[in-house]
């Protein structure tokens, strides 16, 4: 069947010979179903695209005020892209690796982390982050779209992801207001 318009939200409808009699309950996001363990957040960057990727490819996090200390850990445990051990202004430090970087596309970026090793502990068992870079092409002055999202283990609580986006809330402030 054809999809339409419909006029409620955007939201796709069949024709009429091909709705059921039971009416479908909408969530919160009409456009798409969001994950309960996914955090997305985005902003637009100043500055061109190889500037705001060495920030961030690094991961040495420079920009953001709540990392007081990122190195990469000596050693063969860490893949061949590496493992980080982040230390917070709060006095969690938390291991990443690095399990994917992408360069491929001439206006796009991303890395890929999963979390391996947290202290004080977290309460939830698994997160993998993924932050990815897009060139805007048609700006007065050269900025980058960047998106940063976390998909957490079922066992992650709304606490646990609503700090998740206040937190990636703050790392783009600071990513914004770097020199």
């Amino acid at each position: 069947a054809q999809a339409i318009c419909s006029p409620q939200l955007g939201r796709p409808s069949r024709p009429a010979s091909h709705r059921s009699a039971t009416p479908l309950t909408m969530s919160s996001s009409p456009m798409h179903a969001v994950h309960p363990g996914h955090v997305a957040e985005s902003a637009v960057v100043p500055g061109d695209l190889q500037y705001v990727w060495e920030l961030i490819k690094s991961m040495q996090f420079k920009f953001f005020k709540q990392v007081v200390q990122a190195k990469r850990q000596e050693g063969d445990d860490g893949g061949a892209l590496g493992q980080f051990t982040i230390a917070y202004s709060d006095n969690t430090v938390q291991t990443l690796r690095v399990t994917e970087i992408s360069e491929r596309a001439p206006l796009k970026r991303s890395i890929g982390m999963e979390m391996v090793a947290s202290d004080p502990p977290v309460g939830y068992s698994a997160r993998t982050d993924l932050i990815t870079l897009s060139a805007i092409t048609h700006a007065e002055k050269p900025c980058v779209f960047v998106e940063f999202s976390s998909d957490f283990s079922s066992d992650a609580t709304t606490g646990v992801l609503e700090d998740s986006k206040f937190k990636k809330r703050e790392f783009f402030n600071d990513l914004c207001a770097f020199p």
